[in-house]
């Protein structure tokens, strides 16, 4: 089965219309939805996209994407463990040359741990991390 892990640079994009990658990001979440891709995410990328939506498009917003989300079904949530801790901590190490967030490190390792090879991310980090094995969507 086809996973895909989420960021939460994609969820912004696809709430906000006046996000500049809105479009694409609604293109690309249809047709991993018509494909049967199986999307997950973490605890940490939903700490951070809540408090994105917080931050940028006020509590209203960020309560009622809260909600859909934990209601949903569309994408899996995976909770960061300490092994996943130990090793977005390594990788923030191993490469001096990168400002990866820790939130983004763990979510390297738990796509290194699950073998994911695909993230839908609009986030330039990602796009860094790809030539370590993730493709990066759209």
């Amino acid at each position: 089965m086809r996973l895909v892990l989420v960021d939460s640079s994609a969820f912004l994009s696809l709430k906000h219309p006046r996000e500049r990658s809105h479009a694409s990001a609604r293109e690309a979440l249809d047709a991993l939805v018509r494909e049967g891709a199986r999307l997950v995410t973490t605890n940490f990328v939903f700490d951070e996209t809540y408090t994105l939506f917080l931050a940028r498009l006020g509590r209203p917003a960020a309560v009622a994407w809260g909600a859909s989300f934990l209601g949903g079904r569309l994408c899996q949530l995976v909770r960061v463990d300490e092994r996943h801790e130990s090793r977005a901590w390594e990788i923030i190490l191993g490469f001096p040359d990168k400002d990866f967030s820790y939130t983004d490190a763990t979510s390297f390792a738990v796509a290194e741990e699950l073998g994911i090879e695909e993230a839908f991310a609009l986030d330039r980090h990602f796009r860094q991390f790809r030539q370590f094995g993730l493709r990066v969507l759209p």
